[in-house]
């Protein structure tokens, strides 16, 4: 083999590639990204469908077996919060490592940012309304209707909003049946609501985590 020959070799390797060719690396690229982090989404969901069948469960539990089994009330909230606690900081801890490895540019970030500091925001905010409405004399009987569903609004609406802002058709279709199960569990009434949260919600988010599990095989 001649100088030459390695010569046109070596300008063949180094040549930029065509538009199209771009465009498909980028795509590809792209691709990979999204199967890298949509792997890690059904096993979310799955942490927080196992914490609200249990959850709401022991909820229901407190006064909806009676009188044949009652859960203490400080046992049942605890594990609801312990749950939650535990659901949440799992979810942390998959996001991170699905995310390990990808650099984040300032505007995906930003949007990251401000998504999560809603959230927070939006969770505050029912506390504080019903702080306000008790103040005002809200029947005691009605904050365990109110503070569930205030905060499955809260959460359908914040899936609706990461599918639209992620192009995200899955999460869309959770974000409105969360809705749906927020706003259809009063009208089953104290203390039935709790269990057609844990039913009907954990369902949901089960189901969902099936579905994205799907979608991103299909995707590929």
């Amino acid at each position: 083999m001649n100088e030459n020959t390695l010569d046109d070799d070596t300008a063949l390797d180094d040549a930029p590639l065509d538009p199209a060719a771009m465009l498909a690396l980028v795509k590809n690229q792209q691709s990979g990204i999204s199967r890298q982090m949509a792997r890690q989404i059904p096993w979310i969901l799955i942490a927080w469908g196992i914490a609200w069948i249990v959850g709401y469960g022991a909820l229901w539990l407190i006064d909806g077996a009676k009188p044949a089994f009652s859960l203490p009330l400080p046992v049942a909230t605890t594990v609801f919060a312990a749950l939650l606690i535990a659901a949440s900081a799992l979810s942390a801890i998959i996001g991170s490592r699905a995310g390990r490895g990808i650099r984040s540019s300032q505007s995906a970030a930003f949007t990251g940012t401000v998504f999560g500091v809603t959230a927070f925001a939006g969770f505050l905010s029912i506390w504080v309304f019903a702080a306000a409405m008790s103040a005002n004399g809200m029947p005691e009987r009605l904050e365990p209707l109110f503070f569930p569903t205030g905060m499955g609004i809260i959460i359908g609406i914040m899936y609706l909003m990461a599918g639209a802002i992620w192009h995200a058709v899955p999460s869309i279709v959770l974000g409105g049946l969360l809705l749906v199960v927020a706003l259809a569990a009063p009208f089953f009434g104290y203390p039935n609501h709790y269990l057609f949260f844990a039913i009907a919600g954990g369902a949901v988010f089960l189901g969902g985590a099936v579905s994205v599990a799907l979608y991103s095989r299909g995707r590929r």
